[in-house]
């Protein structure tokens, strides 16, 4: 695979791909939807172009790029590229992925490791999302493994002292289908498609944790969306060499109880004992339809938490630093009403993102707002 040349200009990159386009059509009629996609995103991207043709758009705002701490560390395969599927950077999962050593992979088009049929999908796709056209999400096969598709995301991102946007994309392995067996040995419907959205919600909490804002706002964000996820509420401890802070709390967009957010909000995590406990020994709790108000502590009047928000399971997981030792503070969800107790998925996925969030927290430092 040789290095490309430099960048070719819109007009250029737009006749390769179509090019490219047209040579697909020989390929079956079932990856027709696919290329009927990619090229109807690129007519518009023309159409687009031509009425703009007097014209630049504004430039827009960039963003700082993402942590490297956490780009190298998830567990994902996770590459970025230009709008022509050069690789800028990899992750270490996507180079075990794909086979490429992160110095010999930069530089290099990323759609030259995929099968034919799917390289002009990309670079189509990549080109509509460097152009802020919206993020996608697409099958792929790599030539090295042609039997087995993966997942593609795709994101834009704005990098400083670039003037056009990069495309980061995620990777996830397609499960292959398991056997027929006895019916106790299928999967749950119902449970596959948990397992998707779960996976779902971690992809979009690590888009919030790479997005270039600042740690504080970062961890926000990602509490914000593992709310909507997983829970009615979701507080955000965090660790400090003085005293624990409450850095975040999130909750229903409209609760019964008005002034229970604020409640959760002035209470230090010293007077929540399931964050002491999480934090001090840094393992996970989970608790069902629990009895001991006391578990989240009191409001100012003395009124138990748990009771003022009509907790009947909690969830609460330690940020767990890179050493695997120190613990940075403790995101806890809490599930009210009649919802259903937290699953072990569920919990594993919380784990999972307390993972991310404690990469940011121990990078940035953040302190509470």
């Amino acid at each position: 695979m040789s290095r490309p040349p430099g960048r070719e200009s819109d007009v250029e990159a737009l006749v390769a791909r179509l090019r490219e386009l047209r040579a697909a059509r020989a390929h079956p009629p079932c990856e027709y939807p696919l290329l009927l996609d990619a090229a109807l995103a690129e007519l518009e991207h023309a159409a687009e172009a031509l009425r703009q043709a007097q014209g630049a758009p504004p430039p827009g705002l960039r963003t700082a790029f993402p942590f490297k701490a956490i780009f190298d560390h998830l567990p994902w395969p996770v590459i970025l590229t230009d709008e022509q599927t050069v690789v800028r950077r990899l992750n270490r999962a996507a180079a075990e992925l794909t086979g490429l050593p992160p110095g010999y992979a930069a530089g290099r088009p990323l759609a030259a490791l995929l099968r034919p049929a799917d390289r002009a999908v990309l670079r189509a796709h990549a080109a509509a999302v460097a152009r802020g056209e919206g993020d996608r999400s697409l099958p792929l096969r790599l030539q090295r493994a042609p039997e087995g598709p993966l997942y593609a995301t795709l994101t834009g991102i704005e990098v400083p002292g670039k003037h056009r946007r990069e495309v980061l994309l995620t990777l996830t392995p397609t499960p292959a289908p398991r056997p027929a067996g006895p019916a106790e040995d299928r999967a749950d419907p119902e449970a596959v498609v948990r397992q998707a959205e779960v996976t779902a919600l971690l992809d979009r909490t690590d888009r919030a944790l790479l997005s270039g804002n600042t740690p504080s706002a970062a961890l926000g964000a990602a509490t914000g969306l593992l709310r909507e996820g997983l829970a009615d509420w979701a507080l955000l401890d965090l660790a400090s060499p003085a005293e624990p802070a409450r850095l975040t709390v999130h909750g229903p967009p409209v609760p019964d109880d008005a002034g229970l957010e604020k409640a959760f909000l002035r209470q230090t995590p010293l007077d929540c004992p399931v964050a002491v406990d999480v934090m001090a020994s840094g393992a996970t709790a989970v608790e069902q339809l629990t009895e001991d108000l006391a578990r989240l502590g009191t409001d100012e009047d003395g009124t138990p938490l748990t009771a003022r928000a009509g907790v009947t399971s909690l969830l609460s997981v330690p940020l767990t630093a890179p050493d695997g030792t120190t613990v940075l503070g403790a995101l806890t969800l809490l599930r009210a009403g009649a919802a259903p107790p937290f699953s072990l998925l569920e919990a594993a996925g919380a784990e999972i993102a307390a993972g991310h969030m404690a990469l940011v927290a121990d990078r940035g430092g953040p302190g509470p707002h």
